[in-house]
């Protein structure tokens, strides 16, 4: 993957721009929050307009994985609203889309988001990950080992709700909370990392990293391997939804210590194409 190292930006800074989906005689606005150069995979807060419609069928030619922040949405008789949450596989039939009132998503793609009329080609599409809707809203949070995302029981202050495990390469996505004053737990006495590529959303609350800053709800992370972050709390507690990439989420922790504030100074760490937009939080628009 050749997307930059993003620690952190918030997405009300970026500025809505326009989609490639006008050639489907459709506007949908778009923010940016990270690109691939290569193939063209990106995340980034779409927005569909109120009264669009989309007739199909259609499919992606891109894993096309979602959470809803606002707003809703239906595909064919099926309701996407606020916190819902989908993953589609490469090739996923959609027999249509409409929104009477709009809906605001942190949308992802695999490859760069071209929505193509028809059917997919034979074998494209893989059934086995398919997560067609989940209501995210209406899940149970877990803790302990139940609730664990690595291979050590979460801590009775942290919680998860897990939406994803790809069958093959065990990478995940799941909301990962933490109750308020949340200080760096013990294992954390300083910076800390992962062998694999960690992508942070956060939807509520404030996440607090000690070197770089405070991230509020809109704040994005696209956190590249082996770069030393931390340590992490939190006074407020947060809600955040997290992709792992390159396979399972593996912790590694430095022993050297770091300090930590949860008012630490604003120093990201970003790509040039998003200096201008790094602001701190907070912000009072939601997203």
């Amino acid at each position: 993957m050749s997307r930059p190292h993003t620690c952190f930006v918030q997405a009300q800074s970026i500025p809505w721009s326009g989609s490639g989906f006008a050639t489907l005689g459709i506007q949908v606005d778009v923010k940016v929050l990270s690109r691939d150069a290569g193939n063209g995979a990106v995340t980034e807060i779409m927005r569909l307009p109120k009264g669009m419609k989309l007739p199909g069928p259609l499919h992606f030619p891109s894993v096309f994985e979602f959470f809803v922040l606002d707003g809703k949405f239906q595909v064919g008789a099926r309701t996407y609203k606020k916190d819902s949450y989908a993953y589609l596989p490469a090739g996923y039939g959609w027999s249509g889309l409409t929104s009477e009132y709009g809906a605001v998503l942190l949308a992802m793609f695999s490859v760069a988001p071209t929505l193509s009329p028809g059917m997919a080609p034979a074998g494209m599409y893989d059934p086995r990950k398919l997560i067609e809707h989940l209501n995210v809203y209406e899940m149970e949070w877990k803790t302990g080992a139940e609730g664990s995302v690595t291979v050590k029981p979460l801590s009775p202050t942290i919680f998860t709700k897990k939406l994803r495990v790809d069958p093959d390469t065990q990478e995940q996505t799941f909301l990962y909370a933490a109750l308020p004053h949340h200080a760096p737990p013990k294992i954390m006495p300083g910076k800390f990392t992962h062998p694999m590529i960690e992508e942070i959303f956060v939807l509520s609350g404030e996440y607090v990293f000690g070197d770089v800053g405070k991230m509020g709800p809109g704040g994005y992370a696209w956190w590249r391997e082996n770069e030393m972050h931390g340590p992490a709390g939190s006074e407020t507690g947060y809600n955040l939804l997290i992709r792992v990439h390159g396979g399972p989420l593996v912790n590694r922790f430095s022993t050297d210590a770091s300090p930590f504030s949860y008012t630490p100074n604003h120093q990201p760490t970003l790509p040039p194409e998003l200096w201008e937009y790094s602001k701190p939080f907070p912000f009072q628009n939601p997203w």
